[in-house]
C-alpha cells in the first residue's frame, strides 16, 4: 500500500469516527434557547401601560366575540366587584357605549405616567348599584382590558395615614370640597407609593369614585400620585 493510499484510508476512518461521536453525543444547547413558554423566568405580564387596575379578559363564553357589549359589561361587573371588594350582585349594567379612546390608557391618565398616543377602539361601561346609591364607570378596549374611571380628581395635602386600616385623611380645603377628607384604599386602588411610606404633609393628586354608602363620608380611592418638586 502506497503512502498516498494509506493517508486516504486514515482520513476516511477519522471522518467515520467523528461522525459516530457526533451522532451519539449532540452538542450542548444554550438555556436561553429553550422554549420561552416554559419556566418561571419566562413569565410575562401583559397589560396596558399606565392603565389603572386592569382586569384580564377570559375567552368570551359561548363563542361571543371579545368586543361583545354584554361580554364587556360582564367583565366590568366582575372587575368592579373585585376592585371594591363587594359581591358582583351589587352591580347592574346601565349602558355600554362604543368609544374610540385617544390613547392606550383608555382615556384614564395619571400625572407623570406616559400613555401611547394611539386611537384605541373600546367602550364606556356604566354600572349602577341595585340600591341606586352610586354609579361607576369602566373604560374598556375590545380585547377586554379595563380601566377604572374616577368620578373626580384634585390635588390635596395628606394630613394623616393609617396603613393598617387602609385609610388616608386629607387636609381640608377652603370652600366646597366634593372629594372630602377621608379616603379608603380599596383592592383596586392604584398608588405610586407604598401606603406605609406616605407621610403627612405630602402633596398628592388623588382620584376618587362614589361610595357605595354615600352617608359614610369615605370615598373609595381610584388612584394616588405623589407630587414631587
Amino acid at each position: 500500500m502506497t503512502a498516498r493510499v494509506r493517508a486516504t484510508t486514515l482520513a476516511a476512518l477519522a471522518a467515520v469516527l467523528l461522525a459516530a461521536c457526533g451522532a451519539s453525543e449532540p452538542p450542548p444547547t444554550s438555556p436561553l434557547a429553550e422554549d420561552p413558554r416554559g419556566g418561571a423566568a419566562a413569565t410575562v405580564v401583559v397589560g396596558v401601560p399606565s392603565v389603572l387596575p386592569t382586569f384580564p379578559s377570559p375567552d368570551a363564553p359561548g363563542g361571543a366575540p371579545a368586543g361583545d357589549a354584554e361580554h364587556l359589561a360582564g367583565l366590568a361587573i366582575e372587575a368592579m366587584a373585585e376592585w371594591l371588594a363587594v359581591p358582583a350582585t351589587a352591580f347592574t349594567e346601565v349602558s355600554v357605549e362604543r368609544v374610540e379612546w385617544p390613547n392606550a390608557c383608555l382615556g384614564v391618565e395619571r400625572p407623570g405616567f406616559a400613555c401611547a398616543e394611539v386611537i384605541t377602539p373600546g367602550a364606556r361601561i356604566t354600572l349602577g348599584t341595585f340600591g341606586g346609591a352610586a354609579t361607576y364607570t369602566v373604560h374598556a378596549d375590545l380585547e377586554g382590558r379595563l380601566a377604572w374611571a374616577p368620578l373626580m380628581d384634585a390635588e390635596r395635602v395628606v394630613a394623616e395615614v393609617f396603613p393598617d386600616a387602609g385609610r388616608i385623611v386629607l387636609e381640608p380645603v377652603d370652600g366646597p370640597d366634593e372629594i372630602g377628607t377621608a379616603l379608603a384604599v380599596m383592592p383596586g386602588s392604584r398608588l405610586d407609593i407604598a401606603l406605609a411610606d406616605l407621610k403627612p404633609g405630602d402633596r398628592v393628586h388623588v382620584a376618587v369614585a362614589p361610595s357605595l354608602q354615600p352617608d359614610a363620608g369615605l370615598a373609595p380611592l381610584v388612584w394616588l400620585v405623589v407630587l414631587r418638586d
